[in-house]
C-alpha cells in the first residue's frame, strides 16, 4: 500500500499544481518544481525521496534530455555554417567564461566553478522554439538562432561529460584518451543507431497495436544510454545524443512521436522535476550570504546571455534590435541546467545553496524570456499564436 499512496501523492501532486499556478501564468515546469519544494523534506514534509524514487528520477533525467534531444533536427545542425558557429562561440564562451569567474568569486572549487560555465553557456531549446514560431521575424534570423542554441547545447553536453569524467573517473578509460573515445561514441551514435532503430522499426510487425515502436524506441534509447555509462559518461548524455539521432526519424512518424512526449511529460519527467524540487532547500536563499550569491548568478546569466546573443547578431550583421531579441531568447534556462544541477549534486560537486540558486534561476528565465522577447519584438510579432504551452501551464518539452 506504501508504494501506490507515494505513486498517488506524486502523481497528484504533479497534477494539482500547475492546474492551480496556471491562473498567475506560472509555467508548467516551474509549477511541478514547486510542488516538490512543498511536498519533499524541506517544505510540508509529507514525502521523502528513496530508492524508488531516485531510480523513476533517474531515467525521467534521461527522458527529460531525451526529448530535449527530440526537439533539435540533426538534418539543420549538419548543416550550420560559419556564421551560426561564429554565434554558437560568442554566445556559449563569453557566458562559460563569467559563470566560472563568478564561482571562483562564490568560492567555488575550480572543477564546480567550471560546471557552473557550463550551465550558463547553455540555452532551452524548448522554450525558444516555440517562441521562434510565434514570433513573425524572417526566417534568417530564425534559423541562425535554432541552429546556434542547438549547437550549444551539444557544446556544452559534451563539455560537460568530459569534467564529469575528471572529477568522477567512473570508468577505466584513461582521461587522456577519453575525448578521443567520446567523439568515437558521439559518431556512433549519429550515424550508427539510425540504422538499429530502421531495422527495429523493420522487425516488428507493420500494424500494431500495442505500441511496438514505442518499446522499439526505448530499446535504442537504453542501449545508448548504457553505452555511455560504459565509457564513463552519464546516461543523461546518452539520453540526449539519442534524441538528436533520432529527431528526423520520429518528425516522420507524428503518432509515434506524440505517444513518447506522452509518457515522458505524463509520468516520467514529472517524477525528476518533483524529486529535483525536493532536494532545493528554499530557506537557505533567505540567508544574506546565500541572497547575494543567487542573485549574482542570476543577473550574471541574465547580462552574459544578452550581451553575448547581442553581440553575436551584431557580428553576422543583423540590425541592433533584432540582435538584443536574440540575446534575450537566450536567457532560456531549463534542460541543460536543471540537469547538470541535479548530476552535481548527486556527485558532491555542487552544495544544496548552488543547486537551489540555479533552480531559481531556471524558474526566472523561464518566466521572464517570453515576456522579454515579446516586449523587443512586440513591433515584429503577429497576433499570439497557441505555441506558448510551456510558460502559459502546459505539457512542455
Amino acid at each position: 500500500m506504501e508504494y501506490f499512496l507515494l505513486f498517488l501523492i506524486w502523481i497528484a501532486a504533479a497534477f494539482f499544481f500547475p492546474v492551480m499556478l496556471r491562473r498567475f501564468q506560472i509555467p508548467w515546469v516551474t509549477a511541478v518544481i514547486f510542488a516538490g519544494i512543498i511536498i519533499g523534506p524541506n517544505g510540508l514534509g509529507i514525502v521523502n525521496s528513496g530508492e524508488v524514487m531516485d531510480f523513476l528520477a533517474t531515467i525521467g533525467l534521461v527522458f527529460l534530455m531525451f526529448t530535449a534531444g527530440m526537439d533539435i533536427k540533426f538534418s539543420k545542425l549538419k548543416k550550420a555554417g560559419k556564421k551560426v558557429l561564429l554565434f554558437s562561440m560568442v554566445n556559449l564562451g563569453i557566458p562559460f567564461a563569467t559563470g566560472c569567474f563568478v564561482g571562483i568569486y562564490l568560492g567555488l572549487s575550480f572543477f564546480a566553478s567550471l560546471v557552473l560555465g557550463v550551465c550558463f553557456s547553455s540555452s532551452s531549446v524548448g522554450l525558444i522554439v516555440p517562441m521562434l514560431r510565434e514570433l513573425n521575424l524572417k526566417s534568417k534570423v530564425k534559423s541562425t538562432l535554432v541552429s546556434a542554441i542547438f549547437l550549444e547545447d551539444v557544446i556544452s553536453l559534451i563539455l560537460l561529460a568530459i569534467l564529469l569524467k575528471a572529477v568522477v573517473p567512473n570508468s577505466s578509460i584513461p582521461l587522456e584518451i577519453f575525448p578521443i573515445v567520446l567523439l568515437v561514441f558521439v559518431f556512433v551514435v549519429l550515424y550508427l543507431i539510425p540504422i538499429l532503430q530502421e531495422w527495429l522499426f523493420w522487425f516488428g510487425p507493420s500494424k500494431d497495436v500495442f505500441a511496438g515502436g514505442v518499446r522499439a524506441v526505448f530499446i535504442t534509447l537504453a542501449l545508448v544510454a548504457l553505452m555511455a555509462e560504459l565509457i564513463g559518461v552519464h546516461a543523461m548524455v546518452g539520453g540526449f545524443l539519442a534524441g538528436l539521432t533520432l529527431s528526423d526519424m520520429l518528425k516522420r512518424r507524428k503518432k509515434l512521436e506524440q505517444n513518447i512526449i506522452a509518457i515522458s511529460y505524463g509520468f516520467l519527467i514529472p517524477i525528476f522535476l518533483l524529486s529535483l524540487g525536493m532536494t532545493t532547500n528554499i530557506a537557505t536563499l533567505f540567508e544574506p550570504g546565500d541572497a547575494l550569491s543567487t542573485g549574482l548568478i542570476v543577473l550574471s546569466l541574465i547580462a552574459s546571455k544578452s550581451a553575448s546573443g547581442f553581440l553575436g547578431g551584431r557580428l553576422l550583421g543583423f540590425p541592433s534590435r533584432i540582435s538584443l531579441g536574440m540575446g534575450v531568447m537566450t536567457i532560456a534556462q531549463m534542460s541543460t541546467t536543471l540537469a547538470t544541477a541535479s548530476l552535481a549534486f548527486q556527485y558532491e560537486i555542487f552544495d544544496e545553496n548552488i543547486v537551489a540558486a540555479l533552480v531559481i534561476l531556471s524558474i526566472i528565465t523561464i518566466i521572464i524570456t517570453p515576456l522579454l522577447t515579446k516586449l523587443i519584438f512586440r513591433s515584429h510579432s503577429e497576433k499570439p499564436s497557441k505555441f506558448s504551452r510551456l510558460w502559459r501551464g502546459n505539457n512542455a518539452k
